[in-house]
């Protein structure tokens, strides 16, 4: 049985999830709609896929079984996120 404050942070965590999807889905369709007005959106798209990556990896981290594979996973999505956050800054240093 999971508590109180773990179904909270697993609801935090799946609204998150949703708002980042439907906020990266717009800004993508902005941003190939016409690439030179919304040239901004695209460091901002790595920027929000970065963030999505790192609560997965919280996820995945704070698994209750504590298995080998959800410690890999945890370790594949954190570097997928520092990954996507080096896309981002190289995306805003290249504005």
């Amino acid at each position: 049985m999971t508590s109180r404050r773990k179904q909270g942070f697993l609801f935090i965590r799946d609204v998150l999830h949703v708002i980042l999807a439907f906020v990266i889905i717009i800004m993508v369709v902005f941003a190939f709609l016409s690439p030179s007005k919304y040239a901004i959106f695209f460091p901002l798209i790595f920027l929000l896929f970065s963030i999505s990556c790192l609560l997965d990896a919280v996820k995945y981290f704070k698994n209750e079984e504590h298995l080998k594979c959800s410690f890999l996973k945890a370790m594949g999505m954190f570097l997928l996120f520092l990954f996507m956050l080096l896309m981002s800054t190289v995306g805003f240093l290249n504005l």
